[in-house]
């Protein structure tokens, strides 16, 4: 069994794993005799999650420890190797992709990525894997040392106490208890120092975050004046002084980044130190160096995929946030805040339609819509997308009231392939040439929050009815289309979640505070209310993403 206190530690790893190859599950596993154990894991079946322990016959990891390298199975159903494996069922594997965990220099485990589904890994997703094992086994390493230092320790306290009675050999018991206590606060410092900078490197996501560390670790540890990185086709550089001539140490990089690490100090003669004592194996530079090296490569090279995926994102979805049409007889503005953290990308939209009229006269009916998609990543914001797209297509051809559009849109992204669970609301406002200080108003939820009516003399209301069944759900229930008339002044607005909820604050409690804030800022343009009412609700580090949308009868 895994003494869960003394391995907490270790689940950052698998939540990193999954984090960064944005896999559902991920185990670190150490193997014994007769059983694997499971000292960091995430995203589990029960009850291995809890239990933190299989039988030897359940580890894939086998394969990794046996052969030394790492191990890709796009599907193991269908790999000789792991067919027969009762993880399949048990732990919800079908993907496998695992890298060697060591201790002492011997292989004891793996750290693996865990599918439910099959997955073809590329070079990308081993190289960043094995840079995530390699700081677990630095983990693994202090541990060891951590216990070998205290093992000596106690040598040395019984070495001192032999000497003080022991006359002429005390004072060689006490040159060596003092050898073995340096030698074992040496190995100690030096295990903390490699696990800083392995921790501090393994927690940032962005390449400015690599270059901090890595130019505090460089000036803290090895008293150097700069680091610079040299990519080949890169603009990542930092504080490059002159040309360094004398003053320079170039390390390369490992993994798949072409380039160097270039450290630079104050002289030449601070450079030509630490040049030769890297050149000693047993010299704290040469670890240090090389570590330095190794680590702040594999994570510039998951910063960089990670930056990579938030700009495909964030393209993405802002592409898809509408420009509202311009009309005489209302206001329309809309608005969108993401979340303070660049990692996340949302999946919240709004949209605004035309439709035709039955006899072409008059102004044209209008569609407003908002919407949020499951996930923050970019398949939100390319689903946020499609069925943007899809919908936009069933109003302009053939509009219906608003439950029997959604409808119609669930059933086509069925159709479609396209998987999703998302909510929306769906507005469509009617005009009527005879009618030129009203409109009629039809409203159909897919379990999104109700829309807020705000009256021309501020009194407020909550659209009655509770939400339909969100969209991507496999249950044909019915639909209801609710109706509410609109006078001149008054403003509809549509929102997502992120506006008002927050924790410790109710739906409920979220949706009387958005009433109170656009009742009292009524008398603003529509476009100044609504900026308003986001600094009335949200902070300046939001946690989720919002969109606003709001309508105004003129």
């Amino acid at each position: 069994m895994v003494e869960r206190g003394g391995w907490l530690s270790l689940d950052r790893y698998t939540q990193l794993v999954r984090d960064v190859l944005n896999t559902p599950a991920a185990i670190v596993s150490i193997l014994t005799e007769h059983a694997q154990t499971l000292p960091g894991a995430s995203g589990l079946p029960e009850p291995w999650q809890s239990q933190r322990w299989t039988p030897l016959v359940y580890s894939v990891c086998l394969l990794v420890v046996e052969g030394g390298v790492p191990v890709a199975v796009p599907d193991a159903r269908l790999d000789e190797r792991t067919s027969h494996s009762p993880s399949i069922e048990e732990l919800d594997l079908v993907a496998y992709l695992g890298v060697p965990l060591s201790r002492g220099g011997r292989i004891v485990g793996a750290l693996c990525a865990v599918d439910s589904e099959p997955r073809a890994w590329s070079d990308r997703d081993i190289h960043l894997l094995t840079g995530l094992g390699a700081a677990c086994s630095a983990e693994l390493d202090l541990r060891d040392s951590q216990a070998q230092a205290r093992s000596r320790q106690e040598e040395a306290e019984t070495a001192r106490a032999a000497a003080e009675s022991d006359g002429d050999s005390a004072r060689a018991a006490q040159k060596l208890s003092e050898l073995r206590t340096a030698a074992s606060e040496r190995a100690d410092r030096q295990s903390r120092l490699l696990l800083s900078l392995s921790e501090a490197l393994t927690a940032t996501t962005t390449v400015d975050s690599v270059i901090r560390v890595v130019q505090e670790a460089a000036i803290t540890y090895l008293d150097a004046e700069s680091a610079d990185f040299d990519l080949a086709g890169s603009e990542v550089l930092l504080d490059r002084d002159g040309d360094g001539a004398g003053r320079t140490v170039h390390v390369p990089l490992s993994g798949s980044l072409p380039g160097r690490l270039a450290l630079t100090w104050a002289s030449r003669v601070d450079a030509r130190n630490v040049a030769e004592a890297a050149e000693q194996p047993e010299s704290d530079v040469v670890e240090i160096v090389t570590a330095l090296s190794h680590y702040a490569s594999t994570a510039l090279d998951r910063a960089i995929l990670l930056q990579e995926r938030r700009s495909a994102a964030a393209t993405l979805q802002h592409a898809m946030l509408t420009t509202l049409p311009t009309r005489a007889d209302l206001e329309l503005a809309a608005r969108y805040v993401p979340a303070a953290s660049s990692n996340q990308v949302g999946g919240d939209w709004y949209d605004a339609v035309a439709m035709p009229t039955e006899d072409d006269e008059g102004p044209e009916n209008l569609a407003v819509v908002i919407g949020d998609v499951a996930g923050h990543d970019i398949d939100a914001a390319a689903t946020m997308g499609q069925v943007r797209s899809v919908l936009r297509g069933l109003l302009v051809d053939s509009p219906r009231p608003p439950a029997e559009m959604i409808t119609r849109l669930d059933r086509a992204l069925t159709r479609l392939g396209l998987a999703t669970c998302s909510t929306l609301v769906l507005a469509m406002l009617h005009r009527h040439p005879g009618e030129p200080t009203a409109g009629r108003l039809a409203w159909a939820s897919a379990g999104h929050p109700q829309p807020v009516l705000i009256r021309a003399d501020g009194t407020t209301e909550l659209l009655a009815g509770a939400p339909d069944l969100l969209l991507g759900i496999p249950l044909d229930l019915p639909r209801q289309t609710r109706r509410a008339e609109l006078n001149r002044g008054d403003t509809l607005i549509l929102y997502t979640d992120g506006l008002i909820q927050r924790p410790g604050r109710t739906l409920a409690e979220g949706q009387r505070r958005l009433m109170a804030s656009a009742a009292e800022h009524r008398g603003l343009p529509l476009k100044e209310a609504l900026d308003r009412v986001l600094q009335d609700l949200i902070s300046k580090a939001p946690d989720d993403d919002c969109a606003v949308l709001g309508l105004r009868l003129v």
